[in-house]
């Protein structure tokens, strides 16, 4: 009898032994998830600043494009770092040399490279932010498409036109999904 009572208190107390295993196990588990996600959404956070900061930058080398390109044009020319340009293919020429220079170039292409590494680690996202990584992805699409920084061409017109509905799609991109991450 108390061989068999015995028996059964080591069985009571191996499945309690187990269970109390389990349930540290889940805890865990869930810490750990809990981690990972806050990780994914400091990463989503950074990608937005990320975005924001190329399209702002991209955007202020296209103004300075179109400026130059306006004033070569409609007014008596261009000027960039002192020199006057009436010629506009000229004037856009030193525009870019001038962003080269001064290192604005440089600076939009590394926090590309910052956000393409960003964007990497967003992949696979949890399923708590499915939604949002699309949201993300497509924003990324719309600061990749805002290339026309690096060599503008067409008339003034259409690259005006391009540009700003490029600016105006990424605003929009960017603005939803500042909503998903807040």
């Amino acid at each position: 009898m108390i061989l068999i009572f015995l028996t059964f208190v080591l069985i009571i107390t191996a499945f309690a032994s187990i269970g109390a295993y389990h349930n540290h196990q889940e805890r865990v588990a869930a810490e750990q998830k809990k981690k990972a996600e806050q990780k994914y959404k400091e990463n989503l956070s950074s990608a937005y600043d990320q975005m924001v900061a190329a399209g702002s930058m991209m955007e202020d080398i296209i103004n300075g494009y179109t400026e130059v390109w306006h004033a070569a044009i409609w007014n008596d020319g261009a000027m960039i770092d002192g020199q006057s340009y009436t010629d506009f293919n000229i004037a856009l020429a030193a525009q870019m040399a001038s962003y080269d220079t001064n290192g604005d170039l440089a600076t939009v292409e590394a926090t590309m490279t910052s956000l393409d590494q960003t964007m990497d680690k967003l992949k696979n996202p949890p399923a708590k932010f499915k939604d949002e990584y699309a949201v993300a992805l497509d924003a990324y699409t719309a600061v990749k498409n805002i290339n026309t920084y690096l060599n503008p061409s067409g008339s003034y017109q259409t690259y005006s036109q391009t540009t700003n509905e490029k600016d105006n799609e990424l605003a929009g991109k960017l603005n939803s999904l500042e909503v998903r991450i807040d």
